[in-house]
């Protein structure tokens, strides 16, 4: 990536990443097709409008067949970013007017990351949308079976949810309902709790790894590079806990600081998330401060969670600045649609 982008923009593409990364595991999207980059003078750099709803069609995945999803808002994302990005990207929109006061650069700069947040909300609307269906079923409905409901979980969160031996006696439809997220809407300028809140896991994992950072380029890279590694719970259970890779945990993550408590936290909300230690007929999944306590989630990631996993936002009384400015916006919107 080149060096000279803001953190701002570098973030958003790494967040981006991960979320279609996800995607293409889940078999909702292709791969973005390997091409040889045309000359930068030639490419074309139109703002990409948002994909309409007709484009999200759900692939065949029961028959095994070639997901036919069309989406090409989420296909092309990273490429159109990366046009608006790309080095000399700014200096070229400077370059059509040069006022003596600097006020066309500040136009430029506004506009140009008014597009990006545009684009990056419309890529998180289609991306939810797709997450909000079933993946075991052609159509998108809900599993008819016990079976089905299993596969569902083993096909979002591995092999280990259910909690192995105990995966028999699960109630299968009450254990995936209950870790599904219903998202809010992006915000204008998303946190970076929006990027990971179609993932209950990946949301309170992402909540004990913000915690106590103040930099902000520290917690994004971290971050980022924690979820290229371990996508699922069940390969941080396979790989961190069970292979023990603690190392090279601490190597991605050491930067963040407080590495065991991070760690025995993660390890907390993987262990709940899978019900590795849960009995087999309590199969349902939930935070709070009480009877639900994971460790290492405390009121900011319970917030959170109430926020970004249940949009409760428009009546939740926050107490972090952040979460505060959240909540008001998805108010003014809750009004706004009444």
């Amino acid at each position: 990536m080149a060096e000279n982008l803001s953190e701002y923009e570098r973030q958003r593409l790494e967040h981006i990443k991960r979320n279609h990364e996800m995607l293409v595991r889940l078999g909702l999207v292709d791969d973005a097709p390997k091409h040889t980059p045309a000359p930068k003078e030639k490419r074309p750099r139109t703002k990409l409008p948002p994909a309409p709803p007709e484009t999200l069609r759900r692939s065949a995945r029961v028959k095994q067949e070639k997901p036919e999803y069309t989406g090409e808002l989420v296909d092309t994302f990273g490429e159109d970013l990366d046009r608006k990005c790309e080095p000399g990207a700014q200096k070229r929109k400077r370059a059509r007017g040069s006022a003596a006061d600097g006020s066309d650069d500040d136009a430029s700069e506004a506009q140009m990351r008014e597009e990006v947040n545009e684009t990056t909300m419309a890529f998180l609307r289609d991306a939810r949308e797709l997450m909000a269906r079933y993946l075991t079923s052609e159509d998108g409905g809900a599993p008819k079976s016990k079976d089905g409901w299993r596969d569902e979980a083993m096909r979002r969160w591995g092999a280990l949810a259910g909690g192995g031996i105990k995966a028999n006696h699960r109630d299968w439809e009450l254990y995936v309902k209950s870790r599904l997220t219903v998202c809010p809407p992006p915000s204008p300028a998303p946190l970076l709790q929006e990027f990971y809140c179609h993932d209950m896991w990946q949301l309170l994992c992402v909540c004990v790894l913000m915690s106590r950072v103040s930099s902000w380029d520290t917690k994004h890279k971290c971050i980022s590079a924690f979820f290229e590694a371990h996508p699922t719970p069940t390969a941080f259970m396979e790989d961190v806990i069970m292979g023990g890779q603690t190392a090279q945990l601490r190597e991605r993550i050491h930067s963040l600081g407080l590495f065991d408590d991070r760690f025995a936290s993660l390890i907390a909300i993987t262990t709940a998330f899978l019900g590795i230690d849960t009995p087999a007929d309590e199969s349902g999944f939930a935070v709070d401060l009480g009877e639900n306590k994971i460790r290492g989630i405390g009121k900011f990631g319970w917030h959170s969670w109430l926020i970004f996993c249940c949009d409760q936002g428009s009546t939740l009384k926050a107490e972090d600045a952040a979460l505060k400015q959240f909540c008001n916006w998805r108010a003014s919107q809750s009004k706004e649609h009444m």
